[in-house]
């Protein structure tokens, strides 16, 4: 998969351009709300900090004096600071939540945009299942990430300075110890953090691992089922489920070690100051309420000290979902508009391939050296046996892959000379695999054209003879279809799939094995539809049964992606070779 400059190592990209990124491509859009929660955060570590320091004039004034007004004035503060820190914290949480939110939004939509500009063979790389993991796992962690930082770490920040202010004003000796052993922590919090984001990498890839198996066994439970092979998935859904409870115990074990570890060294700290303050007070130099003002304000520091720590746990483990997030919105997608691109606009269209040769990635060598001329107006069609190059022609034609050499024209433009969007409005595909969409019919139809009236998907619905059928459904047009169309039969969804194309109305329409999978009626109802709608268009058939392209006006015959013969039904058959015998063991086996 390529990627712009800024692509990251996963396993070991730095913090920082992370963050700086995040901040300056998505925080930065928000900063009004930002700004709000930030003052919010310096309410909340203010109104800490002053509770920690009216402890010592509880005691030295008020308790150890027995003034009774110091008591009353002092704990009526202590309320009112409380009630101003829930207020700041609820404003603090909303507006953050609300950024997160809103920047999740931001990058799905960015990453749903790098998607779909893929081309198709990108997809053979990157499953469904994966993809989809990447869209809702791994962006629930970047947004978590986001919000703490802001929630636990300006805030957890905050309230540190706030209290550590008020220990360096009660005793400066107890504060400087305090600064010689509480940087001991830094230490364990570093390692932890690196183990954090290694193990959290490794569990959101076993997720979309599962992810993906999961999308695959649900979208094929039927032949799950029909082959008995419940047992076998269970398996490979036990290894999958494994390597994710392995991953995540991993991570578990390192955010679970790092807080009692943490608090262990605070632990030690907090004996060797109350043993220095001890002798302080017996000698006369601290004050009781000035020691329990700094003891609060120490205690108080557990908290924000232990969300520290967490915080870079779950920092590092939104990382590595942002670094995964942006290695997809990074891709640049392998075919694209090229400088220069002009739109394409003609009502006809002639294609021509000349001396194209097709080799995939895999290094598979699709078409060898392939030259067809295709008058606008004409149909062809295109026969041969398996593994023959036909499906990757027209493949060529929309650019979903792009030819190795040679070139590829359409009303006697070069097809990367126009652009990408344009091309491939004035292209109607009808494939073997129908996309029917869980939508109503009307809108599965009005796909190829969202504006379209609903008299023209009427009138497409009949040229693709469908209209029947769907009037004869309870709900008509307006049928909900369900997941890939489950309510329908194979030819229905054909004669849908073929009503789309024509409601497009292209001047190119493709078939790719559009009745390979249907009955006999089923067939000859697609089949006469088909006919119907190559009037007047350029089409190019792919077909294996050759009884439904007998009407081509040419056909070409492909092996080992070159072309064998060509000619009418009657000439090919007349020259007894390749496309003879082809059709002499489809007729023996009728």
């Amino acid at each position: 998969m390529a990627a712009s400059k800024r692509h990251l190592n996963p396993t070991t990209a730095p913090s920082w351009p992370l963050l700086k990124r995040i901040f300056s491509e998505y925080l930065w859009f928000h900063k009004a709300p930002l700004l709000w929660a930030c003052g919010a955060m310096l309410v909340v570590a203010a109104a800490l900090g002053m509770q920690a320091h009216l402890i010592q004039p509880l005691f030295d004034n008020g308790l150890i004096a027995g003034r009774v007004g110091v008591i009353n004035t002092v704990i009526g503060a202590v309320v009112a600071l409380t009630l101003i820190r829930g207020v700041a914290n609820y404003y603090q949480l909303y507006f953050m939540e609300s950024v997160g939110q809103r920047v999740i939004a931001t990058l799905q939509e960015q990453m749903y945009a790098a998607t779909l500009r893929q081309p198709l063979g990108w997809f053979a790389d990157n499953p469904t299942g994966m993809l989809t993991s990447r869209f809702i796992s791994d962006l629930q962690r970047l947004k978590y990430a986001v919000t703490q930082i802001f929630n636990s770490g300006l805030r957890d920040t905050g309230t540190v300075v706030g209290l550590f202010v008020n220990m360096l004003y009660q005793d400066f000796h107890l504060t400087v110890l305090t600064l010689v052993i509480v940087p001991m922590t830094i230490i364990p919090i570093r390692r932890f953090g690196r183990l954090s984001r290694k193990y959290s990498r490794v569990n959101q890839e076993s997720t979309a691992k599962m992810a993906h198996h999961l999308n695959q066994t649900l979208m094929h439970v039927r032949q799950v089922q029909s082959y008995a092979q419940e047992g076998f998935e269970n398996r490979r859904m036990h290894r999958q489920v494994m390597d994710v409870l392995e991953s995540t115990l991993k991570a578990v074990k390192v955010r679970a070690l790092s807080s009692p570890v943490v608090e262990v060294i605070g632990s030690v700290a907090i004996a060797l100051i109350m043993l220095y303050a001890g002798r302080r007070i017996a000698d006369g130099t601290l004050s009781p309420g000035a020691f329990a003002s700094f003891m609060a304000s120490l205690v108080m520091l557990s908290r924000p000290l232990k969300g520290l720590a967490s915080l870079n746990n779950s920092l590092q483990e939104g990382l590595a979902a942002a670094q995964r997030a942006f290695e997809l919105t990074d891709a640049t997608p392998a075919l694209k508009d090229t400088p220069g691109a002009k739109a394409l606009d003609v009502k006809s269209a002639s294609l021509s391939f000349e001396h194209v040769t097709l080799t995939y990635a895999d290094g598979t060598t699709a078409l060898q050296d392939f030259t067809l001329q295709i008058p606008a107006g004409k149909t062809v069609a295109l026969v041969g046996p398996s593994g023959a190059g036909k499906s990757s022609i027209l493949n060529l034609l929309p650019r979903f892959y792009e030819a190795s050499t040679g070139v590829v024209k359409i009303a006697g433009k070069d097809v990367r000379d126009v652009t990408l969007k344009s091309l491939r409005q004035h292209i109607g595909l009808v494939s073997q695999d129908v996309a029917i969409f869980d939508d109503t019919i009307a809108g599965n139809i009005a796909y190829a054209l969202p504006k379209a009236t609903a008299q023209a998907v009427v009138a497409a619905a009949k040229a693709a003879a469908a209209h029947t059928f769907i009037e004869a459904l309870p709900n008509g047009y307006a049928t909900v279809l369900g997941e890939n169309g489950l309510k329908l039969s194979g030819g229905q969804k054909q004669r849908l799939a073929l009503a789309r194309a024509l409601l497009k109305d292209a001047p190119v329409l493709l078939l790719d094995e559009a009745t390979a999978s249907l009955d006999t009626a089923s067939e000859k109802a697609v089949q006469a539809a088909l006919e119907l709608a190559e009037q007047g268009r350029t089409t190019l058939i792919v077909a294996h049964r050759l009884s439904t392209i007998v009407h081509a006006d040419e056909i070409v015959v492909l092996e080992a992606g070159r072309i064998a013969e060509r000619g009418s039904h009657r000439q090919l058959l007349a020259k007894k070779g390749l496309y003879h015998r082809l059709w002499s063991l489809q007729a023996q086996a009728s």
